[in-house]
């Protein structure tokens, strides 16, 4: 059996703290994770109860939707239009300036949240660009049209 001497298990000890270190901190010495390329429009998991923009909604009927709209003309169905909205995703991009056109602005009320996403749509020629919590992203995976129909 090997003995160690005091100054020798001083050292293995020296050694062994430094090991631990390095282990709680491995993940500081690894590259970081990217931030996610695309970001689901409104979360997977989430219990949407209304979504507002200006004097329309679409509004939950028990297992259902129901739209409330002045534009007594709307093409979409309801389910379409959630569906639009849970399948839609957005894509970060870089903006220098706001766009100069007035934004169509959405509230998504969710149930045990008692603040709305908001979201400011910004059509442009050829994608929409979006606006939520200072950010800026580019509307992927859905249109306008699905997500307001009562506003085309």
């Amino acid at each position: 059996m090997a003995f160690l001497s005091q100054r020798g298990m001083n050292n293995v000890v020296i050694f062994s703290m430094l090991l631990m270190i390095a282990l709680f901190n491995l993940d500081t010495f690894l590259p970081s994770a990217k931030a996610p390329a695309v970001v689901p429009l409104i979360p997977q998991d989430a219990y949407v109860l209304k979504i507002e923009q200006g004097q329309s909604q679409l509004v939950r009927n028990g297992q259902g939707w129901r739209q409330v709209s002045p534009d007594p003309e709307i093409v979409t169905t309801p389910a379409q239009q959630i569906s639009a909205w849970r399948l839609a995703t957005l894509l970060p991009v870089e903006m220098s300036a706001e766009p100069h056109t007035e934004p169509l602005v959405a509230v998504v009320w969710l149930a045990g949240q008692s603040d709305g996403l908001v979201f400011a749509f910004y059509p442009q020629q050829d994608k929409t660009l979006v606006k939520t919590e200072n950010a800026w992203y580019r509307l992927s995976d859905a249109t306008l049209t699905g997500l307001l129909p009562w506003d085309q």
